[in-house]
């Protein structure tokens, strides 16, 4: 017998996914460090605006979930974590599985 997986589950995995999507694209960009996790802060790599547009952008291309340019504003993320999660409840709001 198959187990549904757990609403929390469900969160953790798409969480993962998106985290390996962000961490992927951030080890293309040359300035910052290839050692990233949900806990690193952008502060703390110099992750700038153009960072967050070439996340966004690659997010979009996978997922079809759009942004704006006011969304941009990395100073609002505090972790790469927190932008996971952010890009996952995005993702819900338009109807996407990230899965």
């Amino acid at each position: 017998m198959t187990e549904n997986p757990t609403r929390t589950d469900r969160a953790t995995d798409e969480r993962d996914i998106v985290m390996d999507l962000i961490i992927a694209v951030l080890s293309e960009r040359p300035h910052l460090p290839n050692s990233l996790d949900a806990t690193t802060t952008l502060l703390e790599i110099g992750m700038d605006s153009l960072d967050l547009i070439v996340v966004f952008a690659r997010f979009e291309e996978r997922w079809a979930v759009p942004y704006s340019e006011e969304e941009t504003d990395w100073t609002v993320f505090e972790t790469l974590g927190a932008l996971a999660d952010t890009l996952v409840a995005r993702a819900h709001a338009a109807g996407r599985d990230l899965r």
